[in-house]
């Protein structure tokens, strides 16, 4: 995030307000408190517990209400918050044009100019361009095709792992965990049976847990914390990037030019992230997700051998709230019976 960016969050970052916030469109609204994070918009209950988060990046303005300025990160609407205070709407609106000032604008015309001034770079520079386009492409990227991607490389997986688990039971539960570890469920972590390899993760969101840690232990704490791992993982270093770093310059420059990925290539990397190394995020990057979402470290810490996060003491277990009730759990463990 830039240093105008940061400044802008900085002004803020002891703002707070009030909001009605509703996660889908057949919900009640619910009287939140609105302040800044990092780089996120926290929204907590009235005695201050985060019940999600929403990347700054990624608010967009959906109208007016009789309470006030609506925002939302849904590309639907669904979820929705909605503020009164001009204080706040004033310091959202700061932070979103400091933000939009900097960000890529995908589009057509960009693709087109976009690809002509690499081919550019591509005559002057042929050290510096491999990194340069990988970050580029994986910058433009729309999400609805991050998520295509992502949906052909689980498919791809698959071949290898077998299907996805799922029951409407288990669904529920697995929801719920999602809530809690990401924010708002999404539909995008998944269950599947996997070997010895505890998660993954994929473009467009999508965070595979192996089934083996829902049924050789007591709870859901490693569930909940190979989540967290997979999406600090996404946060320092985007699979897309990843994906166009394995197929190469001539095949990236070849998506640029015309949106679509031979499927060798994809199955080639589906392969690479299945068997490859766990990821390695950075010891605070994880630590923070921990705290938002308020889950237990130590266990995760040992099964992981992630050492790094008990050099901050831990909560006792029982300090927690947990992350799924027993009946919710017992779902979860189940989830792959069909």
């Amino acid at each position: 995030m830039g240093k105008c960016i940061m400044t802008a969050i900085k002004e803020f970052e002891r703002l707070e307000a009030l909001g009605l916030w509703r996660d889908y469109k057949d919900s009640q609204r619910r009287e939140v408190v609105v302040s800044f994070g990092n780089s996120t918009l926290v929204l907590s209950d009235i005695n201050n517990r985060p019940i999600t988060h929403w990347s700054l990046a990624a608010i967009e303005d959906a109208g007016n209400s009789d309470y006030g300025v609506i925002f939302t990160v849904d590309d639907l609407g669904e979820e929705t918050l909605e503020v009164e205070d001009q204080t706040m709407i004033a310091a959202i609106y700061k932070i979103r044009a400091s933000i939009d000032a900097r960000r890529p604008h995908p589009g057509r015309l960009r693709w087109l100019i976009g690809s002509g001034i690499l081919f550019f770079f591509l005559a002057i520079s042929l050290f510096w361009l491999p990194n340069a386009l990988t970050q580029y492409a994986a910058g433009i990227v729309p999400d609805s095709k991050a998520v295509e991607i992502g949906d052909a490389l689980l498919k791809s997986i698959q071949k290898t792992t077998g299907s996805i688990c799922t029951t409407p039971a288990g669904e529920r539960a697995l929801r719920r965990l999602e809530s809690r570890v990401i924010g708002a469920p999404s539909s995008r972590i998944r269950i599947i049976e996997m070997g010895s390899r505890p998660s993954l993760h994929l473009p467009g969101g999508n965070i595979l847990l192996n089934h083996n840690l829902a049924i050789q232990h007591p709870d859901a704490n490693l569930l909940a914390g190979y989540a967290i791992l997979e999406r600090a993982a996404e946060d320092e270093q985007a699979s897309l990037l990843m994906l166009f770093k394995s197929i190469g310059l001539r095949k990236t420059l070849s998506f640029l030019g015309t949106g679509d990925i031979n499927n060798s290539d994809l199955e080639t990397f589906a392969d690479e992230r299945l068997f490859g190394p766990l990821a390695l995020p950075k010891t605070q990057t994880i630590l923070d997700l921990f705290t938002i979402a308020e889950v237990p470290r130590t266990k995760f810490s040992n099964h992981s051998n992630r050492n790094d996060l008990l050099e901050k003491q831990d909560l006792r277990l029982e300090e927690y709230q947990p992350i799924l009730d027993d009946s919710d759990w017992i779902n979860l463990q189940e989830i792959c019976t069909n």
